[in-house]
């Protein structure tokens, strides 16, 4: 480089301009893009969670069944809900009245992922173990409850939700029989039917929860190996569950049953009464969701955050 071309004071401001336009350049892209502190990982992230309402069916529990769904549409938020397809359009049918009427006002689930949606999930037929059934059984149990859902909500679903969050090989084939893109199920993954393969079926496994059946004791539930079976959980719990699962996975799905709301929960004596103090549980868990800067999605559209 010649002592002409070091020394023009035109070039040098061009440099200095570039270096200062580059590092705000930069500075942008870190800003736009970058994340919580408490959620730094080696692992493709989406930071975005994912709610799934489990046991979705006329009885027992249609009471707080129908007041979940009602926070997720006063907040605006899409939900994927586990239709039992035995016990839909049955019994009193409010349960089936109330999802015929919020997918009738939005034309269906809105795929677009406007907010307050309901995404419909096959939960199978009668709520039954798998593991007990075999490939035919399965199959057919996934196979009648599309039927079902199709016949009364004009929806094929492409999700599965095994009972009990269990299942096996034969799951799996069924699922593909029945042409389901999407399980999920408990915290068992491979890179077969990882979210970051090019497998034709997804897992994307629960990973927190907002109540539990038989919870370890804690120091929030000292109760938790005596009596009482099954417990609600407060938001600060599942909010740690969360991050945790944001840290391995990159996403969340957070599991809600009906009877964490019913009345008489931690008793085993379900009501179909509503708990307002757990339906404020899960009033302040969006809020603090939402201020975490963290996106809600559903099941099946979570991918598309990648």
């Amino acid at each position: 480089m010649s002592n002409q071309f070091k020394k023009s004071p035109f070039l040098s401001l061009i440099i200095a301009s570039s270096i200062i336009l580059s590092t705000i350049y930069f500075f942008n892209l870190v800003y736009t893009y970058s994340i919580p502190a408490d959620y730094g990982s080696n692992v493709r992230s989406c930071y975005c969670v994912a709610f799934r309402l489990d046991d979705v069916e006329d009885f027992p529990y249609s009471s707080p069944l129908i007041a979940v769904m009602e926070v997720f549409k006063e907040k605006n938020i899409d939900l994927t809900i586990g239709v039992v397809g035995k016990n839909i359009d049955a019994d009193n049918k409010q349960v089936y009245y109330y999802i015929k009427q919020r997918l009738m006002n939005n034309n269906g689930y809105n795929r677009s992922n406007n907010g307050a949606g309901l995404e419909i999930a096959n939960h199978s037929w009668e709520h039954g173990r798998f593991l007990n059934f075999t490939f035919l059984e399965q199959s057919n149990s996934i196979s009648k409850t599309n039927e079902k859902i199709k016949s009364i909500f004009g929806i094929t679903p492409t999700i599965f939700i095994p009972p009990f969050s269990e299942y096996n090989n034969d799951t799996i084939l069924a699922m593909h029989e029945n042409n389901m893109r999407f399980i999920s199920a408990d915290d068992r993954d491979s890179s077969v039917y990882s979210i970051f393969s090019n497998s034709t079926i997804y897992h994307l496994p629960e990973t927190a929860e907002t109540g539990c059946d038989n919870c370890n004791a804690t120091k929030s539930y000292p109760w938790a190996n005596n009596s009482y079976l099954w417990q609600g959980l407060q938001h600060e719990e599942t909010l740690n569950q969360i991050k945790k699962s944001i840290h391995q996975y990159g996403f969340a799905i957070v599991v809600i049953h009906p009877m964490e709301y019913s009345l008489e929960h931690e008793a085993v004596t379900f009501q179909n009464t509503l708990d307002l103090k757990q339906i404020r549980e899960l009033v302040l868990l969006i809020d603090k969701i939402k201020k975490e800067g963290l996106h809600i999605t559903t099941i099946g559209n979570m991918i598309n955050h990648y």
